[in-house]
């Protein structure tokens, strides 16, 4: 049925306007052009911080006060819609697995978005969850199919330490009732694939490679902030968390190499907010910008010579498969990661380092290469994108329903 329109909730793991794109707006944006999502942002919210969210985005509901209050879902564009819910301020006090916790987290959420279902006549959406805290609340939506998109080792985050048996159990209930699971690497596959043998698959992660391929227009500017500076440029994009960046790495090169600017785009601690960047601060030629606007992110990497991913190799990377990997390639740029296992069949596109001192040796390599490689490196990106995974998927929901 490749034509068929569903409705699609997904119950996401991010905000929506969260600032940084990952597989929920890549994946569920391109849906919305044909079918009617909504999704649910993740994330407890005082009434405060809800109102003044929903206000930024639609003022107009001032004027409607107690809609805002029952009804938290608000259309964007084309088929997309984005619903949210407020608790009580005091719900964050208690620890993950807590049963008021989990109802303000989760249940209180699908409470919410049921009177937007009831009003607009949903009754079997596909039901597509990010977050496997949602393993119970799933039961109170009606829905013809259950999808599990796992892309995290979630009980391997910082924020679950102490509460690991909590998400590992609620994410077993989910693999075990779920329709279909998706996963983005082969280490999650094998780690969730026991649970739902039959039904679950692996589709790696891809890159935007038409956003990305702007770099090499001529017609996008540099960024202001850093078209500036002088001398090679060594360029991080992503969340600068300690769990996953190795920062002394960062450091490390740019000692070695004063000449060099370590650009480092990204929100910082993210997931993990014990995340200390004070080297990162006080080293010179370490330019640590912050959080920037997913549309503009090209002109930083147009004035990149080098790219990297120098992330630790832990129980949280080795099932990353960085979707800024194929977004990198996509500018052709000379890319330099750590060596983390979902990569590895693509090892051969980039420059590989195990240690500090070899991530600056590949860095020096990488600066040298310049455009050679680049058209190959561009076409991997390009094999690599968002339509075609979204096409699998969609063919295996197909499938199942």
């Amino acid at each position: 049925m490749p034509d068929t329109t569903h409705d699609i909730i997904c119950l996401s793991s991010q905000s929506w306007d969260d600032g940084m794109w990952t597989n929920k707006q890549h994946i569920m944006s391109r849906l919305a052009k044909k079918h009617r999502v909504i999704h649910v942002d993740y994330g407890l919210k005082p009434l405060p911080l809800y109102a003044f969210r929903r206000l930024r985005q639609k003022p107009s509901d001032l004027l409607r006060p107690l809609r805002m209050l029952v009804d938290g879902v608000q259309h964007r564009e084309g088929g997309l819609h984005v619903a949210d819910s407020y608790n009580p301020i005091w719900a964050g006090i208690f620890p993950h697995g807590n049963p008021i916790r989990d109802f303000a987290s989760f249940d209180l959420k699908t409470l919410f978005l049921k009177r937007f279902m009831k009003r607009e006549g949903i009754t079997d959406p596909i039901v597509w969850v990010y977050h496997p805290g949602y393993a119970r609340a799933v039961d109170r939506l009606p829905k013809k199919l259950l999808v599990y998109d796992c892309v995290d080792n979630y009980e391997a985050f910082p924020t679950y330490k102490g509460h690991e048996d909590w998400i590992r159990d609620r994410e077993r209930e989910l693999c075990e009732k779920a329709d279909l699971v998706f996963t983005t690497s082969q280490e999650l596959y094998d780690l969730k694939s026991p649970f739902n043998p039959d039904d679950t698959h692996l589709v790696h992660n891809v890159g935007d490679a038409e956003h990305f391929k702007t770099a090499l227009e001529p017609s996008t500017p540099v960024a202001d902030d850093i078209e500036d500076l002088e001398g090679p440029v060594i360029g991080f994009v992503g969340a600068v968390s300690d769990y996953k960046l190795d920062a002394e790495w960062l450091v490390r090169a740019a000692e070695r190499h004063p000449e060099w600017n370590i650009v480092v785009v990204g929100p910082i601690g993210r997931a993990d907010p014990s995340t200390d960047v004070t080297t990162l601060k006080n080293t010179a030629n370490v330019h640590l910008l912050g959080l920037r606007d997913y549309e503009v992110l090209p002109s930083y990497l147009k004035r990149f010579d080098v790219a990297v991913i120098p992330y630790r190799i832990n129980e949280a990377t080795r099932s990353v498969f960085p979707i800024k990997f194929f977004e990198f390639l996509a500018t052709g740029t000379p890319t330099v990661i750590s060596n983390l296992p979902a990569l590895a069949e693509f090892y051969d596109a980039v420059l590989v380092a195990e240690t500090a001192d070899e991530f600056v040796q590949k860095c020096e390599e990488a600066l040298e290469l310049g455009e050679q490689g680049q058209e190959t490196r561009i076409a991997l990106a390009e094999e690599h994108s968002w339509p075609a995974r979204i096409a699998k998927i969609m063919s295996l929901i197909d499938d199942k329903l």
